[in-house]
This record gives C-alpha cells, sequence and structure tokens, in this order.
C-alpha cells in the first residue's frame, strides 16, 4: 500500500494559508477504511490522520521530533477538493521533512501503522504504534552504525529466504547479537566485501561460538551498479513478502532506521548488483574461519581481526540442511 500512499499524497494540494492559526488539512481518505486520511498541511508536509473511537482516559502527550511532530486529539478543519470544510477530531501524524526519500519512508511506515491497528482504532492503540514510530525517527536523527553495503548483505539474504517473516524474525534479535541472525541452534552472520577478496572482520566471539550451535558466514561480495536494485526497493519486495505480519514489518523498519542513521535518505536510493551478490553467496563454518580460538588472557576483551575465508572449502546448501532442517527456510532453495 506504500506506492498508494505516495500516489495518493502526490495529488493533494496543499489548503490555502487563510488563518494560520487553524488547524487545516487538505485530505484524501485512504481507500477501504473510514478512520484515515492522507494528507497535507499548509507548508506541504505529509500527514496521516486518525480518528478514534471515543474513549475516556488521559491523553497522550504531544511527540515534536526533527523530521516528526504528533499531535492526538487535534480539531481539525479538512478539506477535500470542492467539497465542505469538514471539522473533526483527529491524531494528526506529520512528517515535518520535506526530502522525498523522508517522506517516502514516513508514507511507509505509516502503511504499517494502518495495517498494525486496523480500522477504528482505539486512542490507545494508535498511541502504542505512533510510539514506536517516533522511536525509529529518532534513530533517524542519530549517526549511522553499520555501513550500507553491511545493511544491503541482510536485507539481501532476507529478501531471498525462502520464508522471510522467519529470517525477519531472526535478524537482530537484540542490540548487542553477536550474530545477525538466530534462529534455534543456528547462528548466521552475513559478510559483505567490496572487492574480489573473502576478506571480512570478525569477533572473537563470533569464531568463538556457544557450544551445540551452528555458526555459518555467508560471505557476498557487494557493489554499487546503477542497473542494480535500490535499498529502497529491496526494503519494499521484504514488505510484501511479510506484509501479512505487520509487526515485523515495523521491526524491518527499526532495524535499517537504526542501522543507517541520519544517512537514511541518502542510502536509499543506492543501488547494488543483486546478480553479483548471487553469484558470489557462499556459506563457511565460523568454526573453520582463521581466527583466535581459545580462552583469551585475562583482562583482554572485545578482540576483532580481519581473516580471508577464500582458502575454506565453502558449505552446500544440502549440507547445511543435514545439519538442521530450519536452514530450508531461511535460505534460498534456489537463485532469485
Amino acid at each position: 500500500m506504500a506506492a498508494r500512499l505516495e500516489g495518493i499524497f502526490e495529488i493533494i494540494a496543499p489548503p490555502p494559508g487563510d488563518n494560520p492559526d487553524k488547524p487545516l488539512y487538505a485530505v484524501m481518505p485512504l481507500p477501504g477504511y473510514v478512520s484515515y486520511f492522507i494528507g497535507k498541511d499548509r507548508e506541504g508536509h505529509a500527514c496521516l490522520l486518525v480518528a478514534t473511537s471515543e474513549q475516556a482516559g488521559r491523553l497522550a502527550s504531544p511527540i515534536r521530533l526533527e523530521n516528526l511532530d504528533v499531535q492526538f486529539e487535534l480539531r481539525c478543519h479538512l478539506r477535500r477538493n470542492n467539497e465542505a470544510e469538514r471539522i473533526g477530531t483527529f491524531t494528526v501524524i506529520r512528517c515535518r521533512s520535506l526530502d522525498k526519500e523522508t517522506v517516502r519512508y514516513f508514507l511507509s511506515v505509516c502503511d504499517t501503522i494502518v495495517g498494525m491497528v486496523g480500522d477504528r482504532p482505539e486512542q490507545r492503540e494508535v498511541a502504542s504504534a505512533v510510539h514506536r514510530l517516533a522511536a525509529i525517527f529518532q534513530k533517524m536523527q542519530k549517526p549511522a552504525v553499520r555501513p550500507v553495503n553491511g545493511l544491503f548483505g541482510e536485507l539481501y539474504f532476507i529478501w531471498r529466504s525462502c520464508n522471510p517473516s522467519r529470517a525477519v524474525t531472526a535478524w537482530r534479535v537484540d542490540e548487542m547479537a553477536r550474530f545477525d541472525f538466530a534462529d534455534g541452534n543456528i547462528r548466521i552472520d552475513v559478510k559483505t566485501a567490496g572487492g574480489r577478496l573473502r576478506s571480512h572482520a570478525f569477533s572473537y566471539e563470533q569464531c568463538n561460538p556457544p557450544p551445540g550451535t551452528i555458526p555459518i558466514v555467508a560471505s557476498l561480495f557487494v557493489e554499487r551498479s546503477p542497473g542494480g536494485i535500490s535499498l529502497r526497493s529491496l526494503i519494499g519486495e521484504i514488505e510484501a513478502g511479510i506484509a501479512a505480519y505487520p509487526d515485523l514489518v515495523l521491526k524491518l523498519h527499526e532495524v535499517v532506521t537504526a542501522t543507517l542513521g541520519e544517512s537514511l535518505s541518502e542510502a536509499l536510493p543506492m543501488a547494488f548488483d543483486f546478480k553479483l551478490a548471487d553469484s558470489s553467496l557462499k556459506f563457511y563454518s565460523l568454526r573453520e574461519v582463521p581466527a583466535i580460538r581459545g580462552p583469551l588472557p585475562a583482562g583482554v576483551s572485545d578482540v576483532h581481526f580481519k581473516s580471508d575465508v577464500s582458502g575454506l572449502p565453502p558449505l552446500s546448501v544440502e549440507s547445511l540442511l543435514d545439519l538442521d532442517a530450519a536452514f530450508g527456510e531461511l535460505l534460498a532453495s534456489k537463485e532469485r
């Protein structure tokens, strides 16, 4: 639906600025819903207006961030085409940025919120979803924590998975996770290289995994390519694959924004050579990676190093399935 929201937004003209003190929005209804409008304020900012069922209780406090603000239960004036002005009470979620990529992302996350809370939502349901939205936009004010190439590798792994919802569930289970994916006994870390040498950075903990686990490194080459798939498109395709699980879609956005931070709008249009990623993807056992192993000296911690895995025998999908049948859902059974 995100593309449809964008299409609706594009055809709305901002309302006339006759009274700056009046909360006035030009709107169009969200098809299939009675509680939602897509709108623009006088400055052309994208807004999602949500009508909630009447419910007594404490009113949530307004939210104001660099690129987002939210006002709960605001008395609004709505204008739709040439129809008479309508007055109603709405929660107004507004993107304060006019940057096209940021607006697109805002509309995409709004689509997820609509899917989560459904039509005719209660105030508390909207407030809960909005606070997760605010947390996402707060992350967009922070520096990036990982390179774009690395995020592409992880998203590519999810995109080609036979069961993307399971892959997203296993992805970055918490901020301190040592592996990109954890599912039962399976541990997978995705490593990308920009050249043609499979030299990757590893941590001591990754190469000394807990007993009983199956630790795997997914190694692939990643290069920018004008004719490739953009990060935005890749995220959109993953969204479509997990659309039945709005909470997972929101997790997808949470991890993406936590990774890219303030570089989000710059990174989303970047395109990568997915054919190179397809042809170069190989799996190796982390127990076989050249590494520092065994107990560390007293007082030594946070050990990282680079290792070249190109001399190791890669693991076939069949051999991974023999180790754990769950690989059958996390990996692709054939090229995409």
